[in-house]
């Protein structure tokens, strides 16, 4: 449907579409007017175009859009600064919502890059908008697309107007698949708000906290959210590293890091939760300020319109309630309150040539050496990116008794990485670790049930630094599963005081020997079992790490695959290899940025190669980007090794040919399709899959 299509045309024989506002990934914005009353009001109208629609998809769709605006209708019914819903309906199987029309301007007229507002500005903004979404998360919902332009000045009183919810755009974005299930094909809102858990379609209410954060930060320093530079080591954004922000109030500072922070859970949790930390600070900031907009352009009000797209009327604030300096000493007179008045909300006489240099300062650590990206990153090195909420998950669940985690991804995509960390954690909470590879085991060990289970306790005990006592428990008529276990029980566990985790890391080494894989995971499984309710076993924990799917027969109350936490490590997001360059020292743009992911994803050892080679000067981003598919450029053995890898099974090279051939996400047989995934080379899009990077697309990978 072409974009101004709607134009000229009546819906519901009563809105007459007059104009289009905006456009974006979810749908359309429409100016209209409403033919039914005097007058002829001018309103909103907002399209949305399901992604599938199929009858049957369809009716989920409805669905999930009569729920939508329901909340919607009730939250524009309950305060006025949220827009009333008019109507809901559908229409050719296109749905549409019919909204108020807010006259005044988007925050994108106030928050101006280049421009620093002053931190009594920024608190009461804060203060401001926190009121508003506080109603919404008391009402259980989450608005997901908090940014300047979904925040608009009303023209009639100066007050925030909240617009936009990202909610009802998830009608664009669902799929169901053929079980009836829905899911998101992409995270709702926008790229630099985002956090994290949102971007993994796993929103909450402190991500909405988040984003605002991110708007105060960027009204604080007159800097486009993805540039604001982030702690080099832990990946934070904080105050601290803005030389604009070094005389904010210390209160404020703490609030606003602790509004930014990665991990959702060391968030504010809601907004009501964010407006009880502004409370200490309100007689620091006791007096308000009070806005009015009047529009200067010669064009009528019903111009100034509501949508985050298109361009409003010009405008100008005037002061009708002061802020009263805090310190009595200081006289000033009334056209000189009036001045800074104006300088603090618009950054008048606050030029791009009044911020600080455009290179940030970052902390130096010793990374001139720049670390080879080979293998797991080492505990003290500073390109190890976090993932929330897998870590913070992580260390929760393996201090529980009994605890079992399951780490699963394809090759190098930092699965022992992620391992170590865990028992590094563990062992500063006062447990025993030891850490098995499978790797290590030679074939001997696999040729017998009771020749690797002797492996296994030998290496454990090496680990734990005991001493071998398997002579002492590993006889009579028992079986080696049951000399296992009484090895454990009688001499490791009754040993160590404390609790004792394993990391069992490439256990896809023991798929290769289904007669000794049935047996070894059952036998996982009876120890996580046993820990329930037997108290010496609640000392175990398990971490088992593998990158391929569980093809061996292992009946499903025999299985250590389908308890306990299981964690897939996603690719690296754009934030988090935002984050990577900046740590590499290179000073890129956000185009600079997407180009690097769009040719090798967010696979994490890709990534890092590229920027290591960068920072090196070896090569050049745009050198890169051209011979990254070839055998001379630095990726040729990752290429090479797929390349074998694929020609050994013709099945497996057919099934990526057919992906790499096809535009769009195709659907394959399920086994090749997960046994391409734990290589790396694809990813799903619902049950459809397609190359994981370009790389792989214009590659000679399959030969």
């Amino acid at each position: 449907m072409s974009i101004n299509s709607l134009i000229g045309r009546t819906l519901r024989n009563r809105y007459e579409i007059i104009e289009l506002l905006g456009s974006g990934g979810f749908g359309y914005t429409y100016k209209a007017k409403d033919l039914d009353l005097p007058r002829q009001p001018t309103c909103v109208v907002k399209h949305f175009k399901p992604k599938n629609q199929a009858p049957d998809k369809m009716s989920i769709a409805q669905r999930l859009f009569d729920s939508e605006a329901q909340t919607l209708y009730q939250l524009g019914n309950k305060n006025n600064q949220i827009p009333q819903l008019f109507a809901h309906f559908e229409e050719d199987s296109q749905f549409y919502l019919v909204q108020e029309l807010i006259e005044g301007h988007d925050l994108t007229k106030e928050i101006i890059i280049g421009s620093c507002k002053s931190e009594q500005v920024v608190f009461k903004l804060l203060k401001d908008i926190l009121e508003v979404l506080a109603f919404v998360h008391q009402n259980n919902v989450i608005h997901r697309d908090i940014k300047p332009e979904n925040l608009r000045r009303r023209l009639k009183d100066g007050k925030i107007v909240l617009i936009d919810f990202g909610a009802v755009k998830e009608i664009s974005a669902i799929s169901v698949n053929n079980q009836g299930e829905t899911s998101l094909t992409v995270g709702i809102g926008t790229l630099g708000y985002m956090p994290p858990e949102q971007q993994a379609c796993r929103p909450r209410f402190s991500s909405d906290i988040y984003a605002l954060g991110i708007i105060c930060f960027q009204a604080l320093t007159g800097r486009q959210p993805l540039k604001l530079p982030r702690d080099f080591n832990t990946g934070e954004l904080s105050c601290d590293l803005f030389s604009e922000c070094t005389q904010i109030t210390p209160g404020f500072k703490k609030v606003l890091d602790t509004m930014v922070r990665f991990d959702y859970r060391q968030r504010y949790p809601d907004a009501t939760a964010a407006l009880q930390a502004l409370q200490p600070l309100l007689n620091i900031y006791s007096a308000s300020t009070t806005i009015q907009t009047q529009s200067t352009n010669l064009s009528p009000p019903s111009q100034t319109l509501q949508t985050s797209n298109l361009t409003t009327a010009q405008s100008q604030t005037v002061i009708t309630s002061l802020p009263t300096p805090t310190t009595p000493s200081v006289q000033q007179s009334f056209l000189e309150r009036i001045l800074q008045a104006l300088q603090q909300l618009f950054g008048v006489g606050e030029t791009k040539n009044s911020l600080p240099p455009a290179t940030i300062p970052q902390p130096t650590p010793l990374t001139q050496n720049w670390e080879q990206p080979e293998g797991h990153v080492s505990l003290d090195s500073s390109f190890y990116v976090e993932r929330p909420p897998i870590e913070s998950d992580c260390y929760e669940t393996i201090l529980q008794p009994g605890a079992l985690i399951r780490i699963k991804a394809p090759r190098q995509m930092g699965k022992t990485s992620l391992l170590t960390r865990v028992l590094h954690h563990a062992e500063e909470r006062g447990c025993k670790t030891a850490n098995l590879n499978f790797q290590a085991a030679d074939a001997e060990s696999f040729t017998s049930l009771d020749k690797f289970l002797q492996w296994f306790c030998d290496s454990i005990t090496d680990r734990l630094k005991l001493t071998n006592k398997l002579a002492d428990y590993w006889q009579g008529v028992r079986g080696s599963k049951s000399k296992c276990i009484n090895y454990f029980e009688k001499y490791l566990l009754s040993t160590i005081s404390s609790p004792v985790v394993l990391g069992l890391d490439e256990v896809d080494q023991v798929f290769q020997h289904p007669e000794v894989a049935a047996d070894f995971f059952g036998l996982l499984r009876v120890w996580h079992e046993m820990s329930k309710n037997e108290e010496i076993w609640k000392k175990l924990r398990l971490v088992i790490v593998h990158s391929k799917e569980v093809y061996i027969p292992l009946n499903i109350n025999q299985s250590p695959f389908n308890v306990g936490l299981p964690v897939e490590l996603p690719e690296l997001n754009d934030i988090q290899v935002q984050d990577l360059v900046q740590r590499h020292k290179l000073d890129w743009s956000q185009s600079e940025v997407t180009q690097l992911m769009v040719m090798v994803g967010g696979h994490p050892y890709l990534v890092r190669r590229a920027l290591y080679e960068i920072a090196r000067q070896r090569t050049s981003l745009s050198r890169l980007l051209q011979t990254s598919p070839t055998e001379s450029g630095i990726f040729s053995d990752h290429l090479r090794r797929h390349r074998v890898n694929l020609q050994e099974d013709a099945k497996l090279e057919a099934a990526l040919k057919q992906v790499i051939a096809s535009p769009q996400p195709v659907r394959i047989e399920t086994g090749l399709a997960f046994k391409l995934r734990s290589m790396g080379l694809i990813k799903f899009q619902d049950n459809d899959v397609m190359p994981l990077c370009e790389m792989y697309r214009i590659s000679s990978v399959t030969g």
